[in-house]
């Protein structure tokens, strides 16, 4: 590695991923580095500054997808790696282990070869998959095999765990509503009028400016890190207080949500599930089931995860941000109670 003064000099950083959420907000926090962007499809949306490049490549293939002399340009230059690029989609394992897995092994040669250190961006949930569970979300599951790639490389790696990342905490800004805004907006639109999850599971979120700055800290940080957990812990809130703060969003909003109401795990899958999910609209079976199935896990811990954040802003505070923030993009709080566009 050529920068051996962490801090001292501004580094010279590969970056994938940096159109993705935790990309796009941590990409403003490293002004002060050289910073190269690994891009496969999307354009930076926002202006770069004089030391950002970019470049086009493929994490999936081999040399990343550059001629080998690009490659080779890129191992003589780099000191870091912030490896973000990620599958977030429900899309079946193997379409997600190509990016998620084949991916991060190419990410891992690539710092052998340059000795550069490696920072992973993982997720918190990477434990539901760590057994290779069948029932854990292909997600995790894949995410913990690319964990146990950095982990077992011998680099110098530090794996980063953020949990459900929502806006800016000011702002509510997010370059990518994920599948925790769609459900919260499904319940803000009232069409979640059960939710098969006990209230007391928490739900641990944090914005999108706290993981970003965390992650630009480690760019300055000189020590033997090998992971940081970027979580709520146990000031995550309960499903119920979540229910709240959706309640108040919209009556704030003027579109007051219908009654919702929590219904046992076990008799959801016993009863309601084969004998009273088909008689509802199609597109609340949908939501239902998809929250039922692929969401549950993410939106249902029992215990607080670890947490490196020693300062959080407001739970709700970011919560109810992120969801007006919501609202304004999906023209929600421009509709009436029919739907109608006001």
């Amino acid at each position: 590695m050529r920068q051996t003064e962490v801090g001292r000099r501004p580094l010279h950083v590969l970056f994938t991923g940096a159109t993705g959420v935790v990309g796009s907000a941590l990409l403003p926090h490293l002004g002060r580095h050289h910073v190269t962007c690994l891009l496969h499809e999307s354009a930076l949306s926002a202006p770069s500054g004089p030391r950002v490049k970019t470049v086009r490549g493929d994490i999936r293939r081999p040399c990343l997808g550059l001629s080998r002399g690009e490659f080779k340009e890129v191992c003589t230059a780099i000191d870091v790696i912030v490896h973000a690029a990620a599958d977030t989609s429900f899309r079946a394992e193997p379409a997600l282990a190509e990016t998620n897995v084949a991916g991060t092994r190419r990410i891992v040669e690539l710092a052998r070869e340059a000795k550069a250190r490696l920072v992973y961006v993982s997720t918190a949930f990477s434990a539901l998959g760590a057994d290779g569970g069948s029932s854990a979300p292909a997600y995790a599951r894949t995410k913990a095999q690319a964990e146990e790639l950095v982990g077992a490389s011998g680099l110098s790696a530090v794996i980063v765990r953020p949990s459900i990342i929502v806006g800016d905490s000011l702002t509510g800004q997010i370059a990518r509503h994920q599948g925790f805004h769609k459900v919260c907006g499904a319940m803000m639109g009232g069409q979640l009028p059960i939710i098969p999850l006990d209230p007391t599971r928490l739900v641990d979120f944090v914005p999108q400016d706290v993981v970003a700055q965390h992650i630009a800290g480690l760019l300055e940080e000189d020590s033997d890190r090998t992971e940081l957990w970027l979580t709520a812990g146990p000031r995550a809130l309960r499903l119920s207080e979540i229910i709240g703060e959706i309640h108040a969003a919209a009556v704030e909003l003027g579109r007051p949500v219908p009654t919702m109401r929590f219904v046992d795990e076990d008799l959801y899958e016993r009863l309601i599930a084969p004998v009273f999910l088909k008689s509802l609209p199609e597109d609340t079976r949908r939501m239902i089931k998809a929250l039922a199935e692929q969401l549950t896990p993410y939106v249902s811990v029992r215990s607080p995860f670890p947490s490196d954040v020693a300062e959080l802003p407001d739970q709700k505070g970011t919560l109810r941000t992120s969801l007006l923030r919501w609202a304004q993009a999906s023209g929600f709080h421009a509709r009436d109670a029919s739907g109608t566009v006001r």
